[in-house]
């Protein structure tokens, strides 16, 4: 008998012992950890600097906020940066760095497609839920394949239907699709063309280069020769504007509209293009462009932009060169994953998962919203696209106006 008293006593305390270690194991998952990570690789020196650094602002914005508001749930937030100069080889080694040697918990990715995709299977085979504010390709979205990967910027199918739509209303005849051979390219070409297709259209000519060719005047060369009317860019800023500039050296600008995905958008394209800038337009959101009768903005962005100017001045030469749009990407980036984090009551990946699949909106200052599904995991709302212009003469010396409604 007093046998087994004595093994029933050890067996509880056997049982008591491993509740207690299970107990203490989650105690230092959860209440006993003291900061927030936020990986971020971008490209913050190169051609694509503006982007990186305009999303890097951002962040340290909305992080200086949330952490001079208490954090999130008692955590402070700290973000490792990393600058991959917009080449995916490094992109790809950074990214494993800080989620392996930095121990990132949470990731905003490359604003570069060809970027991510170096990186993306890394990123969702680790389990990190990674926000994408500025990479546009169509197949960095799967819920399926990717399903940590969630994004806040217009896909580039939706883009792409946006442009198509837009040229044909303007009765062109002799599109030409222009586009780098990256795979933001060949993704791109692949939208385009899915759209001219469902339009009954065909382009007259399908233009690719190499990214960041120092010459382009072979590429204008070729919309030249095919006589087009209007081309259908798909180039990021610089490369889209020395294919402009080159345009004006065989001097085909007159009688050709460009319309170019919101790649061409960058703060110094009218420096570089030239005068063929102001036969360029691109894809913008209406709260960030206003209509030349009615220049202002809603409350929400103007709230967005006094901080901007409060935190990095005043936009020109010697001063500022980012945008408040894509700073607005990298604030709203950071605010997402706080106000997923405090749904889901843990810094769990699955669990924020499931609250930024719940369907419930997030509010934005890059965009109205952003609403996400199991099956969605592009939570910009389409109907929020519109055509902007690409001149020097706009609003509030920054922001383009709106072309037209939508």
């Amino acid at each position: 008998m007093k046998k087994l008293f004595k093994l029933a006593l050890i067996t509880m305390l056997i049982i008591s012992l491993a509740l207690s270690s299970t107990a203490c194991n989650k105690s230092a998952s959860t209440d006993d950890k003291k900061e927030i990570v936020i990986g971020a690789v971008h490209a913050m020196s190169g051609p694509a600097a503006t982007l990186g650094n305009s999303v890097k602002q951002g962040m340290d914005i909305a992080i200086k906020e949330v952490n001079d508001a208490g954090g999130i749930m008692g955590m402070t937030v700290r973000a490792v940066y990393r600058d991959d100069e917009g080449d995916p080889t490094k992109s790809k080694s950074y990214m494993e760095e800080v989620i392996i040697k930095e121990k990132a918990d949470f990731i905003i990715g490359p604003p570069s497609s060809t970027c991510v995709a170096a990186s993306e299977p890394f990123v969702n085979e680790n389990k990190k839920i990674q926000i994408l504010n500025i990479a546009t390709a169509s197949a960095l979205i799967d819920a399926s394949k990717y399903p940590y990967t969630f994004r806040t910027m217009i896909p580039n199918f939706k883009q792409a239907e946006a442009l198509v739509k837009i040229a044909l209303s303007k009765g062109y005849k002799k599109i030409v699709l222009v586009q780098d051979t990256t795979a933001l390219g060949v993704g791109g070409l692949a939208d385009m063309k899915k759209y001219m297709d469902l339009a009954g259209a065909k382009a007259v000519a399908e233009i690719s280069y190499t990214a960041n060719e120092a010459d382009m005047t072979p590429i204008a060369q070729k919309i030249k020769d095919a006589g087009a009317d209007c081309a259908l860019f798909w180039t990021l800023g610089a490369d889209g504007a020395k294919i402009v500039k080159a345009l004006e050296r065989v001097d085909y600008l007159d009688n050709l509209e460009i319309l170019g995905y919101t790649g061409l958008s960058m703060t110094n394209f009218e420096a570089l293009a030239g005068p063929g800038a102001s036969i360029c337009s691109t894809l913008g959101l209406e709260v960030w462009a206003p209509l030349r009768s009615e220049p202002k903005f809603d409350d929400t962005r103007q709230t967005m932009y006094d901080k901007v100017l409060a935190e990095y001045g005043e936009f020109g030469p010697g001063k500022r060169d980012t945008s408040p749009i894509y700073i607005s990407t990298g604030y709203d980036s950071v605010m997402l994953l706080k106000a997923a984090i405090e749904k889901a009551e843990s810094i769990d990946s699955d669990k924020v998962k499931a609250a930024l699949e719940s369907g419930d909106e997030f509010k934005g200052y890059y965009a109205l919203g952003y609403v996400f599904s199991d099956t969605e995991h592009d939570g910009l709302n389409v109907a929020e696209i519109c055509q902007t212009e690409i001149t020097t003469d706009k609003f509030l010396g920054e922001f383009a106006y709106r072309i037209s409604e939508k």
